[in-house]
């Protein structure tokens, strides 16, 4: 059986990583190059140009901070049943009664032809569930159209083969249990035959 402290581990949504890491340094550098220059001109007594310089600078240290905290706290996580995408402080739950399967592929492969996949992404895994009457409106909006398509959910994660197995193993009590309820007992089938 699996721990209490695997079933809460957060795995990392992968595109919010790289977007941090394609542009988040570049946008720290250049705000702090504006902070340097707008106080430059703020000691030679060039209010206008310093103001110009700053409000640059705290654009794009803003855009920066932005998407730190957008990779930082954009996660997957399982919790008692039901599995959480997180992004900053909205959160979508989804019951694992509406997951059909939960599998494990290469990203480019999984959204072939239905979304752009980033080129460093291409080749990492991908959690995929197949869903049951999902609300593709709510998911959309927290996920992006990159990473829901009609019954199926495609995330990059870190760690998308444990979390896959931890939903497996989750989910295949369930199944059995559902599968013995629709499906006669053995007994009742003999009788049938005679």
């Amino acid at each position: 059986m699996l721990g209490a402290e695997s079933m809460h581990e957060q795995f990392t949504n992968l595109y919010d990583r790289d977007r941090w890491r394609r542009y988040g340094y570049s946008l720290l550098a250049v705000g702090v190059v504006c902070v340097v220059v707008g106080a430059v001109f703020d000691s030679q007594k060039d209010g206008g140009a310093a103001n110009v310089w700053l409000l640059f600078a705290a654009m794009t240290l803003g855009l920066a901070i932005s998407l730190w905290m957008r990779q930082r706290y954009s996660y997957a996580r399982l919790d008692d049943g039901q599995l959480f995408f997180r992004y900053l402080t909205v959160t979508v739950r989804i019951d694992l009664v509406e997951v059909r399967r939960a599998r494990v592929g290469k990203l480019a492969a999984a959204v072939h032809g239905r979304a752009r996949t980033p080129s460093r992404l291409a080749d990492v895994d991908a959690l995929i569930l197949d869903l049951r009457h999902p609300d593709t409106n709510r998911l959309r909006r927290l996920l992006t159209r990159r990473c829901v398509f009609e019954d199926e959910v495609v995330i990059p994660l870190v760690g998308a083969a444990i979390l896959q197995r931890e939903l497996e193993a989750t989910l295949s009590p369930r199944r059995h249990a559902e599968g013995a309820e629709t499906r006669p007992s053995r007994s009742r089938r003999r009788g049938r035959r005679r």
